[in-house]
């Protein structure tokens, strides 16, 4: 069985590619012409709060211990796991016995 491979048998993945790319790059060169452009004049007056009421005290950007960081990353891994084990015992608990 001497099956052989021709060039012409990839053409559907070059077209494919092609046009995801060719979409990508027409999609990027739009919006950057076609959108707004950021006004980079700033005033006390544009820089105070609009309608939410509370003074600004102090900065919101303080340091978060990396300890947080990681218990967090932590809890959403094995939270996905979990997700994803539950269905995998459901079906062979009784593959066991």
């Amino acid at each position: 069985m001497d099956q052989q491979f021709f060039p012409s048998d990839y053409l559907s993945v070059l077209i494919q590619s092609v046009v995801a790319l060719g979409f990508v790059a027409v999609t990027m060169f739009a919006t950057h012409f076609i959108g707004g452009k950021r006004q980079k004049f700033h005033s006390l007056r544009k820089d105070q709060n609009f309608e939410c009421g509370i003074e600004v005290k102090g900065n919101a950007r303080f340091p978060f211990s990396v300890k947080y960081f990681l218990i967090a990353i932590l809890f959403v891994l094995f939270d996905v796991e979990i997700i994803f084990f539950y269905p995998w015992a459901v079906n062979f608990k009784d593959s066991g016995k």
